[in-house]
């Protein structure tokens, strides 16, 4: 899995490092130095996570939390069409299942006429 991550100086830091080497299963990758508009995929994603969902609920502890975030994330990912995906869902394009430049919606049905 990736981590991406600004190059705050949070993410620069020893204890950040050590977190790293305790999970190898994390690669992390930072964005690019003096361009912040990389990152702004993510922060929007954070921004809609906390606007959309977190912000309405009331949430009492941390184990909650990651079960709102993780039911937001799934919502956000295979069931919400995505305009800036020609209205696919982010999930039916990383599975080659739909083009992010195609919109993809079902046929029309047309009733007979009795």
């Amino acid at each position: 899995m990736r981590l991406a991550t600004d190059n705050g100086p949070a993410f620069k830091g020893a204890e950040f490092a050590r977190f790293l080497a305790r999970h190898p299963e994390l690669a992390h990758v930072r964005t690019r130095n003096r361009a912040p508009h990389t990152n702004g995929v993510r922060e929007r994603a954070y921004g809609s996570l906390k606007y959309e969902r977190l912000y309405r609920e009331e949430i009492t502890d941390g184990p909650a939390l990651a079960e709102h975030a993780h039911d937001y994330r799934r919502e956000f990912n295979h069931v919400r069409p995505h305009e800036h995906l020609s209205w696919n869902r982010p999930i039916d394009v990383y599975l080659g299942r739909a083009r992010p430049d195609l919109p993809d919606f079902p046929e029309p049905k047309n009733l007979p006429i009795s």
